[in-house]
C-alpha cells in the first residue's frame, strides 16, 4: 500500500487517510458518501497554516498562564477565524489600492496609447497631440476669445474638448478638380467655437504627400456635431487615396474676424432629379440668422448621407441671399457626381462669407 495521508471532507468535515496518489483526484467521502477532489497543501499554504498554528499555540499559552485552564476547542476556532479574517482584509485592501492606482484619477495616464495608421479611417483626434497647424503659432489661451452675450471662451487645448472625424475622401466632385476630406467636428466643451480651421493631409497609395484639404468653420456652438467638408483643389487627374489621420487644426486662425453673424441650417431636403439615374441633385435649407447685422453673402456645405446612414457625397456652392437679423431664408445648393437615387439626407453646415 502506497503512502497515505491525513484528509478532511469537504462536505462532512470529517478526517480519513487518502493514499497520495490519490490526490487531485475524484474520491468519494467514506463517511457522508460525498464525492470530493482532495489538493495536496502547497509550501506556502503549509507555511500561512504552519503560522496560524504559531499563532493559536502562541494564545493557547498566555490563555493558559493566566486562567491556569486549558484552552478550550472553541476558542482555539475562533481565534483561527479571526487570524484568516485578518489575512482576507488585508489582501482585499491590496486589491483596492491596485484597482485605484490603475483606474483612478490619472490611472489612465499610465495605460498604453495606440496610434492610427495613415489612412485612419473613423479616427478620433486627440486634443492633446497637435492643436495647432504645423509651423503657426498656438492659440492665445491667455486672452479668453468673448463669446454670444460677452460670456467668455475657455481655450480649447485639454484632451478631448475638440475631435475631429475624417471618415473617407470624395474625389473629383467639382470638374474633377477638387476632392473632399469629409467627417465631423465635435465640439465638447461649454462655449461657441468662433473660429476653427482644420488641415488633413492627402496622399496616394505610396503616401507620398499630394496636398492638404483645408477647411474653416464658424460658430460651432457649445456640445455640437458639424460636418467637416474640407476641400483641396489639384490638377485634373490627380487622385488622393489616403488621409493624415491626426487632422491639424488651430482655433481663431489669422484672417477670421472675430466676430460673425450666428447662422443656423436646420429642414435639409435633399431634392433627386426626376430622372432616376441622374448623377445630380438638390439640398434646399432653411437658414436662420442669430446675428445683429444682416447677412447675404454666405457658403454652404452638405455631406449626402444615403439609407444605410454612410457619407456618398458632398458639396460646397456659395449663395448669395440677403437674411435680416432674426429672420429665415431657404436656400438651396446642387450637387454633381453623386447617384442622387442613393442620397438619403444630408447634414448642412452654413455660415457668412468673411
Amino acid at each position: 500500500m502506497g503512502d497515505t495521508v491525513q484528509a478532511q471532507c469537504g462536505y462532512c468535515h470529517k478526517a480519513f487517510r487518502l493514499r497520495t496518489d490519490q490526490l487531485n483526484r475524484e474520491v468519494r467521502c467514506p463517511h457522508c458518501k460525498t464525492v470530493v477532489k482532495i489538493a495536496p497543501k502547497t509550501e506556502t499554504a503549509a507555511t500561512a497554516i504552519d503560522a496560524i498554528r504559531d499563532v493559536v499555540a502562541e494564545d493557547h499559552q498566555l490563555t493558559t498562564m493566566r486562567t491556569g485552564a486549558t484552552l478550550r476547542p472553541g476558542l482555539r476556532s475562533k481565534n483561527v477565524a479571526i487570524v484568516w479574517l485578518v489575512m482576507l482584509g488585508v489582501g482585499l485592501i491590496g486589491v483596492l489600492i491596485g484597482l485605484f492606482v490603475v483606474f483612478g484619477p490619472g490611472g489612465r495616464d499610465l495605460m498604453p496609447s495606440v496610434g492610427g495608421s495613415l489612412t485612419g479611417h473613423h479616427f478620433e483626434r486627440d486634443g492633446t497631440a497637435q492643436n495647432t497647424l504645423p509651423g503657426a503659432a498656438p492659440p492665445s489661451g491667455d486672452a479668453p476669445m468673448p463669446g454670444p452675450g460677452g460670456r467668455p471662451v475657455t481655450p480649447v487645448a485639454q484632451k478631448d474638448l475638440i475631435q475631429v472625424k475624417v471618415e473617407r475622401l470624395l474625389r473629383g466632385y467639382k470638374d474633377e478638380t477638387v476632392t473632399y476630406a469629409v467627417g465631423h467636428v465635435r465640439n465638447n466643451t461649454a462655449d461657441v467655437i468662433r473660429s476653427m480651421k482644420v488641415v488633413v493631409g492627402l496622399y496616394d497609395k505610396e503616401e507620398n504627400l499630394l496636398g492638404e484639404a483645408v477647411a474653416v468653420l464658424i460658430n460651432i456652438p457649445p456640445r455640437h456635431v458639424a460636418p467637416l467638408v474640407a476641400e483641396w483643389v489639384h490638377e485634373r487627374g490627380v487622385r488622393a487615396t489616403k488621409w493624415q489621420p491626426d487632422a491639424a487644426w488651430e482655433t481663431s486662425p489669422t484672417g477670421v474676424p472675430a466676430e460673425l453673424p450666428w447662422l443656423e441650417a436646420s429642414d435639409p431636403w435633399p431634392k433627386r432629379d426626376p430622372n432616376s439615374v441622374a448623377p445630380e441633385g438638390e439640398v434646399s435649407i432653411k437658414v436662420s440668422n442669430h446675428g445683429s447685422v444682416p447677412v447675404r453673402d454666405m457658403d454652404v456645405v452638405a455631406v449626402l448621407i444615403d439609407t444605410k446612414g454612410r457619407i456618398v457625397g458632398a458639396a460646397k456652392q456659395a449663395v448669395t441671399k440677403e437674411i435680416k437679423p432674426d429672420t429665415s431664408e431657404e436656400v438651396a445648393i446642387r450637387w454633381t457626381r453623386c447617384a442622387g437615387t442613393l442620397v438619403s439626407s444630408a447634414e448642412v453646415w452654413v455660415q457668412p462669407q468673411y
